[in-house]
């Protein structure tokens, strides 16, 4: 189950908790139906409200609808407690639609009306649930501020359920941080307070998020144990949504432990149990997880109508992600077939969607970023206009002490605003280089694609399908390293060794093993915990092999090497090739003397940004090599880069 559903389910339940809570949801929402006529003023609203509420699960649209009804309501009758609710409920349907602004500026609503009727428990619940709503936004500084509030309004009231949504969301902040081991100990905290509690429904959802959190550490068997339990609270009080993300989340352990035969099983019970669901993405999802499932397990005939009908719904419901997933799966699939037309096809198609995706938040983002200064620079304006005003009135009745307190006051405030600015224009070039950073590195994907493809493109020509194979699986393997670091701004040393790995083994059957590789890292270099700038080695690795290695009458070797020094990453590529003169010749032999390599270009901007926020001076320097008769021998590269270690 997506942590946003649970939130947004489980937010209200304190103002239902006597009258509410039901196995039997159906039944319970047809009385509700029933009773809404017969009743007026607080009853009438409270009906509402719980009509929105338990429409929340299998309805958004319509529980919005009851939660809109409620607030015209209680605008109608002036019931102010009752328009603060409607609009936590407003803000929850929102939020399960995906809807994040809109879901923040009606909990803000809220939270303000229940803050001057000073209603403590409804402001720990609002607090909690513009912590969801700012999670979902990707803002976590914000998000995990709130629920710290709700969290200790909850404590100070004993409020077991207030203590229990705070618990739960900040063990789904730390499982978003790839932090796992602190996820479990708060879900296992969260489910020792749903257990008091003794609320099934609780218990469901933090047993499954307990599940998934075991799974990501690598305890396949205790996060099975947590699935089976959620799995038997779900099929008790008739939550289908649950039993089909257990399926789900079973299926992929299954997976993981090279059990396909019980990884199909639980996929096609997910895909039975969404099946009477109205709710394409989960039946997508469904046919994607049990498409690929299938296709790991040799039954390619099989897979193909289900991962087709996964990309088919998801377009129909602009599901970008799910659209990106099921394309690389079909792609995957394309390959194990040996169909490299659809395989090139579908990649590129997923390739496409995700620079999208990437390009699209980045662009939000900076706008955004520029959007909020210009309205704080406004508002600014308005407050000095003000206190200019309020100036003026204070002369008139404090003709001495006015001036000089005013003075004084106009003097702190002007200097609050313009620390206040320098610290948004500060933030807003901070923000701006990093997403700048972020381009460049998605600029290197295609870059390197084109070169991998013109090989596959060569085998093929040449009917030689065992290599194209080969190629195609490694290269496959090397995408997904890429395409997984992209996004990073650092990936771990081991990622960036095993990503160059693969790269030179591309090379090598590209260039028929005209030269063998080698790797040294110092012993001082915790390669896990040791974090590095991505794809930052590669460009000079492809010029050692293209320009020195390739055209070398005998054998060639490569090495690389990774020296920490001082808050530098010293990286030297060296190769025994022809040396950049005699590379120089060729070129302007071959007339492609002029063309420019896009790998440098954008490896020399990377660096010329990280040199704006690194302390250390980055750089690189060329050196060419000499044998004893003064005859190049080869090429070395020196390469400085920040490095981060935990």
């Amino acid at each position: 189950m997506k942590k946003s559903e649970f939130a947004s389910f489980m937010l209200l339940i304190v103002f239902f908790a006597s009258g509410y809570r039901s196995n039997c949801q159906t039944v319970l929402l047809d009385s509700l139906k029933t009773k809404l006529p017969r009743v007026e003023g607080e009853e009438k609203i409270k009906t509402l409200i719980g009509l929105s509420y338990n429409f929340l699960r299998i309805s958004a649209d319509k529980s919005l609808a009851f939660a809109n009804q409620a607030l015209e309501y209680s605008a109608e009758i002036n019931n102010e407690r009752g328009r603060a609710r409607a609009f936590l409920m407003i803000g929850s349907a929102y939020n399960t639609l995906g809807e994040n602004t809109k879901a923040i500026k009606n909990h803000l609503n809220a939270l303000a009306i229940f803050e001057a009727v000073k209603d403590s428990a409804a402001i720990g619940i609002t607090f909690n649930s513009l912590g969801i709503d700012y999670h979902n936004s990707g803002k976590y500084k914000e998000a995990i501020e709130q629920y710290q509030n709700s969290l200790k309004i909850a404590e100070n009231l004993l409020n077991k359920d207030g203590i229990y949504y705070a618990t739960n969301n900040i063990g789904i902040i730390y499982e978003d941080w790839g932090k796992f081991d602190l996820a479990l100990e708060y879900y296992l905290s969260a489910l020792k307070i749903a257990t008091d509690l003794n609320d099934q429904s609780y218990m469901g959802i933090t047993l499954q998020n307990a599940g998934v959190a075991s799974q990501k550490l690598g305890n396949y068997n205790e996060a099975l144990k947590y699935l089976e339990e959620s799995l038997d609270v779900s099929r008790e009080i008739g939550d289908s949504k649950g039993i089909f993300n257990t399926y789900i989340n079973k299926g992929e352990i299954y997976t993981k432990l090279n059990e396909p035969q019980k990884a199909i099983e639980n996929f096609e019970l997910a895909r039975e149990t969404a099946a009477d669901s109205e709710n394409k993405a989960s039946k997508a999802l469904a046919d994607l997880r049990l498409g690929e499932a299938l296709s790991l397990s040799g039954l390619g005939s099989r897979a193909e109508p289900y991962l087709l009908n996964a990309l088919k719904l998801a377009t129909e419901i602009e599901e970008t992600n799910l659209v990106k997933d099921a394309c690389k799966a079909l792609s995957d699939h394309y390959i194990k077939t040996g169909d490299f037309e659809k395989a090139y096809l579908s990649f590129t198609k997923y390739t496409s969607i995700k620079d999208t995706i990437f390009n699209r938040e980045s662009r939000k983002e900076i706008s955004e970023m520029q959007t909020l200064y210009e309205l704080d620079k406004k508002e600014k304006e308005i407050e000095i206009q003000d206190l200019k005003i309020d100036r003026q009135k204070a002369q008139f009745y404090f003709i001495i002490s006015g001036v000089a307190l005013l003075i004084i006051l106009s003097w702190l405030l002007f200097n609050r605003y313009k620390l206040k600015q320098k610290h948004y224009r500060t933030e807003l070039e901070r923000k701006n280089i990093d997403i700048e950073q972020r381009l460049l590195r998605t600029q290197m994907n295609p870059h390197f694609i084109f070169n991998s493809l013109n090989s596959i493109n060569s085998f093929i020509a040449m009917n030689n399908t065992d290599s194209a194979q080969s190629f195609l699986t490694k290269f496959a393997r090397l995408m997904r390293y890429i395409l997984e670091n992209s996004r990073k701004t650092f990936v771990p040393v081991e990622d960036e060794i095993n990503t160059l790995k693969l790269n030179m083994e591309l090379e090598q059957l590209r260039f028929d093993n005209r030269f063998a590789f080698e790797i040294n890292i110092n012993e001082g270099i915790d390669t896990k915990n040791t974090f590095i700038p991505p794809m930052l080695i590669q460009p000079f690795v492809e010029n050692a092999i293209i320009h020195g290695l390739s055209n070398k009458q005998g054998d060639g070797k490569l090495k690389i090497g990774l020296i920490p020094e001082g808050e530098l990453m010293i990286c030297i590529i060296e190769d025994n090739g022809i040396g950049r003169e005699k590379a120089m010749e060729i070129k302007e032999r071959s007339g492609k003397a002029r063309h420019r390599s896009l790998g440098m270009q954008v490896t020399k901007e990377r660096l010329d940004i990280l040199n704006e926020k690194s302390k250390e001076k980055v750089s690189f320097q060329i050196f060419d090599l000499k044998n004893a008769e003064g005859n190049a021998s080869g090429t070395k590269v020196e390469l400085k880069i920040p490095f981060e270690s935990e």
